[in-house]
This record gives structure tokens, C-alpha cells and sequence, in this order.
């Protein structure tokens, strides 16, 4: 392209090529890459270019052309090269920002939701945290626990546990309302009160109950899982969110040391409370 400009002159454009390979040579460079082949580095090729172009810039001033296209070839020519270099760079370009904003998103993605049961985490939770503060709406919380847990792991090992952990959490965001990953064998709901869910201690008591009655199978043994669900909710007393996840945490745990396998509210959470007292009694 550059002994094609000095021969024929800057009037006939192949010199515009010359941005359009840097363009096409730079995408080559990031499918190799991506593709994990053995690549080139095409920036010193880019930079010769810009010195090719320049060079023959600076060239042609001092040194005319040998050959003189015919006008009407030279403005086609120019036509021709300057379309097809702006369509390149318009559809590399295009291409490069729907990469980087799909990379976005997926690291977005990742950041933000368990690897294993596809859940959103504690980082998707702290931003649901802040728009709760900022909302200064009611709200509930519920933490929700596999019951013996331990057991099942050292039973059937971690694949088994990993399998629970999966189904379970499919269980748990089947029913419309959005269920995070807490951490361990633990979920939890976190939701600004609305009209579309009035009774929230019904529809943790059907999971619950949808838990308890589901097949679970891992290797042709068939398991019993069951959950305990600790339900709280924000009021004038505790608007605080540290402080409403704590009160559902006291809520879970009355439960688990009770007869597990329940929902535990404000409604019954001294009876749970009561069974908790028996149990470590019995236990000193």
C-alpha cells in the first residue's frame, strides 16, 4: 500500500488502508489471545504503519508521483478505500464495546453470585443493603439453614453436600422472591415489605414444607433434608439491618436447637427460645 501511494500519488487513498490494518490487525491480535494461539504483538507493525503513512506524506511533497491515476479513478479509488476502511472500523469498533460490555457484565456476574449454586452473595447483598437504607422502607429478613448439615457431608462426602446445596438453593428461588447465598449451608431473604407477599411466615413455612417433601437422590440414596427458617422485621425499635439480621439469626438458631425443621417468628420464637434453654441444659 505504501510503494502504491508513492508510485500513484496521496489524490488515489490507498494510504487510508493503511488505518484500516492497524484496526483489523489489533481485533487479529485479541481473537488470537482469546483463543489461546500463539500471537504477534501487532503494536510495533501499527507503529510502522503511522510512519509509513507520515513517511509517505513527507515523501510525496518533495517527490512527485511517477504515475497520474486518471481524475475519475482517483476520486473512486478514494471512494472505494474510504468506505471500505470506515465499515472495517465502524464494525470492529462496534464489536470490541459489545465485548468489553459482555466482559462487564460477566465479571459483574461472577462477583456477585455463588459459583456453586448460581445464587446471588454477600457482594450482591451489601448493594441490596445500601438501597434498603436509602429506601427507608419496612423490610424483612429470613436465614434459612440445611439441618445437620455436618452430618450429610461426612456421610456422603462434599459432592453429596455441594448437590444439597444446589437443589436446595433451586428450591429457594423457585417462588418468586429472590433468595442470596449467606454463606455455608445458610440462605437468606432479604425484602422490602410489600403487598405482593403479605404473609411472609406462610410462604418460608411452604418452602419449608417443599423442601421436606422433595426427592432428594445422590448416587441412588434417597436423603431427608430439611431446613429451619428465622424470620425478623425492621420496625421503629430496630431499623437498623445489622440489627434485624441478628434478630432473625437469634430466631434461626432457637429453632435449630429446638425441634428444627421449623419457622421461627415473633410468634413463636419464646417457645423456640424455651427449647434452646432445655437443650443446653441437658447438655452441661
Amino acid at each position: 500500500m505504501t510503494l502504491a501511494v508513492i508510485l500513484t500519488g496521496w489524490e488515489s487513498g490507498f494510504q487510508v488502508t493503511l488505518i484500516g490494518m492497524n484496526v483489523l490487525a489489533f481485533y487479529a491480535e485479541y481473537t488470537g489471545r482469546t483463543l489461546k494461539l500463539k500471537v504477534f504483538p501487532v503494536l510495533p507493525l501499527s507503529i510502522a504503519g503511522m510512519f509509513l503513512y507520515l513517511g509517505s506524506c513527507v515523501y510525496l511533497n518533495y517527490h512527485p508521483a511517477p504515475y497520474a491515476l486518471p481524475k475519475i479513478a482517483e476520486l473512486r479509488l478514494s471512494l472505494l478505500w474510504g468506505f471500505i476502511v470506515f465499515v472495517v472500523s465502524i464494525f470492529i469498533l462496534q464489536l470490541m464495546v459489545i465485548i468489553a460490555d459482555s466482559s462487564q457484565l460477566k465479571l459483574e456476574y461472577q462477583l456477585s453470585h455463588d459459583h456453586l449454586t448460581g445464587l446471588p452473595n454477600r457482594y450482591f447483598l451489601s448493594q441490596k443493603f445500601e438501597t434498603l437504607k436509602n429506601n427507608n422502607r419496612p423490610f424483612w429478613i429470613a436465614i434459612a439453614d440445611i439441618d445437620d448439615f455436618k452430618k450429610i457431608n461426612d456421610s456422603f462426602g462434599h459432592n453429596c453436600g455441594d448437590y444439597i446445596l444446589k437443589t436446595v438453593g433451586e428450591i429457594l428461588s423457585s417462588k418468586g422472591v429472590q433468595c442470596c447465598r449467606w454463606g455455608g449451608e445458610e440462605f437468606i431473604f432479604v425484602e422490602e415489605q410489600s403487598e405482593t407477599l403479605p404473609d411472609r411466615f406462610a410462604f418460608l413455612n411452604d418452602l419449608r414444607q417443599t423442601i421436606e417433601d422433595h426427592p432428594f437422590v445422590y448416587e441412588g440414596t434417597e436423603l431427608k433434608v430439611t431446613m429451619t427458617f428465622g424470620l425478623a422485621h425492621s420496625s421503629e425499635r430496630k431499623p437498623n439491618i445489622d440489627e434485624v439480621i441478628r434478630d432473625a439469626d437469634e430466631k434461626l438458631y432457637a429453632g435449630k436447637y429446638g425441634s428444627k425443621n421449623r419457622v421461627v417468628d415473633e410468634s413463636n420464637f419464646e417457645y423456640h427460645l424455651k427449647s434452646k434453654k432445655e437443650f443446653f441444659d441437658s447438655n452441661r
